[in-house]
């Protein structure tokens, strides 16, 4: 029983000890634009948006910051629409909403 006990003790640490670590894949939503990453605010922009000056994402990376032009880390679809909008902002079309995306 005391077996028990104490092997139960070691796993319950361990698993306490991995829950502050993050992962390889805790990363925050990224896209590289004009040579800069912009990150998500997780705001959806009321925009309206001319569509001869959208662009499209080429690439994913799963490794984390993307770092290539037009390359995400948050959606694995090709051909997701973005926008660069006045400023250090760019609007990225998901879920059928604009989300800002701002550099730091």
């Amino acid at each position: 029983m005391k077996k028990l006990s104490a092997i139960l003790c070691i796993v319950l640490i361990l698993l306490l000890v991995s829950c502050g670590k993050p992962s390889n894949g805790d990363f925050p939503a990224a896209i590289m634009v004009n040579g800069t990453i912009y990150y998500s605010t997780n705001n959806v922009v009321p925009v309206e948006v001319d569509e001869s000056v959208i662009q499209y994402t080429t690439s994913y990376t799963e490794n984390g910051i993307p770092q290539k032009e037009g390359e995400t880390n948050f959606n694995r679809d090709l051909g997701t629409p973005y926008v660069v909008v006045a400023g250090n902002k760019v609007v990225v079309l998901l879920d059928n909403e604009w989300i800002e995306f701002k550099a730091k």
